[in-house]
């Protein structure tokens, strides 16, 4: 009898790791919380920095149930779901496996706590044991072996200072925006109006480009960008950028943070202090003092993985990035993601037997990630299981 597989998330790294193990003659189950790729969909507008062929296995391409983009092809988040992962998802190889709107809330071992027998060959004779929430009641579901593969942006960074949510800023709720789908879907309210964009990664660097477009067109639309770093080019670029679309972007955040045009007013070194509601406008206080009136406020401070589930199990989480304790220790001095970090089979251990963190959930917040380097530590994972 095949061995039993559940892999969590259907992105890009999920649906390699079923087509994968497939290949090698597991019983494969894919859990979905939402729909394939449902975190690039928040994604809008904005385009991959690397092309097709690097965020895909050769394999997934032949499975597809029509002809994929081609490998140099750039594509938005949206269109890396539509027109690559549900052609891969509907494949008649898949199609039966993925299950759509199922959202694991816990993960145990049949009879057994976390506290029993750790580091001991028994937890690996016992089951795993998942609770899934179906979206018509709960179910059990069990496994020999488990890949998490829900991704590293399951939960939004706070944008207070310190990295804990400012004073005020929970009780704003969905006024704040975190995702750069949702600057697009709410130009026409953003148009005009007061902005804070807070942040100095990829993120933010990809939404000043998108407030620029909509100052464009509305003149009067003014943007505050509150960033951490004292540079006056503040997000990191890349000398000599082997992948033009991030120093695209990141070069032309840049130019607009030393050169600001009538619609952007830079604060550096600066943080959230507090943020309250005034009417529907929200007062924002600085930590270097200053307070100011805005209409939006849009956080780009990062994301974090989700952990809740996995309370039961002994797997070890870096307490720097929140993502492979083990992996943590091999990525630690990779600045760039096109550095290849040198991972060895013990460094994607997770300390659970049977139980494995991949693609960028097992970098958690490490910004390091890429895609390709997912795909071959999965390659590794893949010929571990048993």
């Amino acid at each position: 009898m095949p061995s039993r597989l559940i892999i969590i998330g259907a992105g890009p790294i999920g649906l390699a790791a079923a087509v994968g193990a497939l290949d090698r003659g597991f019983d494969v189950t894919v859990v979905e919380k939402s729909s394939p790729g449902a975190s690039l969909r928040r994604w809008g507008s904005t385009r991959f920095f690397s092309p097709l062929g690097m965020n895909i296995t050769p394999r997934m391409r032949q499975v597809a149930v029509r002809d994929l983009p081609p490998d140099d092809a750039l594509l938005t988040g949206p269109e890396m779901a539509e027109r690559v992962l549900v052609p891969i998802a509907e494949s008649p190889m898949l199609r039966d496996r993925i299950r759509i709107g199922h959202t694991v809330r816990a993960i145990g071992r049949r009879g057994l706590i976390r506290t029993d027998f750790p580091a001991h060959p028994l937890r690996a004779e016992r089951p795993f044991r998942l609770l899934v929430d179906t979206g018509h009641g709960d179910e059990i579901v069990e496994s020999e072996q488990v890949i998490d593969c829900s991704g590293s942006c399951a939960v939004a960074l706070p944008g207070g200072a310190g990295g804990i949510a400012a004073p005020g800023e929970a009780a704003l709720g969905q006024q704040i925006i975190h995702d750069l789908e949702a600057i697009g879907s709410r130009s026409a309210s953003l148009a005009g109006s007061r902005i804070l964009l807070v942040g100095h990664g990829h993120s933010a660097a990809n939404a000043i480009a998108q407030l620029q477009q909509i100052a464009a067109s509305a003149p009067e639309t003014r943007v505050t960008w509150a960033v951490r770093s004292p540079n006056r080019r503040p997000c990191v670029e890349v000398a000599g950028d082997p992948l033009p679309e991030r120093q695209r972007v990141t070069s032309h955040a840049n130019d607009l943070a030393a050169s600001p045009p009538p619609f952007l007013r830079v604060e550096r070194r600066v943080m959230i202090e507090r943020m309250t509601a005034q009417g529907s406008s929200v007062e924002v206080a600085f930590t270097n003092g200053t307070t100011a009136l805005f209409d939006h406020i849009a956080a780009f401070t990062g994301y974090r993985p989700d952990a809740s589930f996995l309370t039961e199990l002994t797997v070890e989480l870096s307490p720097v990035t929140e993502g492979g304790a083990r992996l943590y220790g091999a990525i630690s001095n990779i600045t760039d993601c096109l550095t290849p970090p040198s991972v060895r089979p013990e460094d994607l251990v997770s300390g659970e037997p049977g139980f494995f963190l991949a693609g960028s959930r097992s970098y958690g917040r490490a910004r390091t990630f890429l895609l390709q380097t997912g795909l071959q530590q999965l390659e590794v994972i893949l010929k571990s299981l048993v």
